[in-house]
């Protein structure tokens, strides 16, 4: 009998670890449609101002921390042209799923350049003080030159 006590207990102790690790990874941010759409859209705008070369307006579209980070647009551009390049001017982009990383909204877009380098870019979003999503960093995994 004490032993399936020990067995239920053991049991029981599981079945509410497993609820506590589930109820953690709930999502903390919206991802309606409408959220999509927008978060899509700022990381579209800031594109095509880089392929503009207006870097004031891209600028525009980071968040706080990461204009308070650069200070300036030129910083920023000069950032972007030596880390990210493929972002300034991708010849094709493809937005992909939006994930939850502890919390934060993540697009995965994926671009292909002139030459034919690809890359997944992951753009981490964050809400300003006007509710309105701003980009908080990008991180890239560069693919293999394809043919074309």
């Amino acid at each position: 009998m004490t032993q399936y006590k020990i067995r239920f207990g053991h049991f029981f102790l599981l079945i509410i670890c497993l609820a506590f690790f589930t109820l953690s990874f709930r999502p903390a941010v919206s991802q309606s449609k409408q959220d999509i759409g927008n978060i899509q859209k700022v990381i579209r705008l800031q594109i095509e101002a880089m392929r503009k070369d207006d870097w004031e307006e891209a600028f525009k579209y980071a968040s706080l921390d990461i204009r308070r980070s650069f200070g300036n647009a030129k910083t920023f551009q000069n950032m972007v042209l030596a880390k990210y390049r493929i972002v300034y001017q991708p010849r094709l982009i493809s937005f992909k799923q939006v994930k939850l990383i502890k919390g934060t909204p993540v697009q995965e877009v994926y671009m292909i350049d002139s030459k034919g380098k690809s890359a997944m870019a992951m753009y981490f979003m964050r809400k300003d003080k006007n509710r309105e999503w701003r980009i908080n960093g990008v991180q890239l995994f560069l693919s293999k030159k394809l043919k074309v």
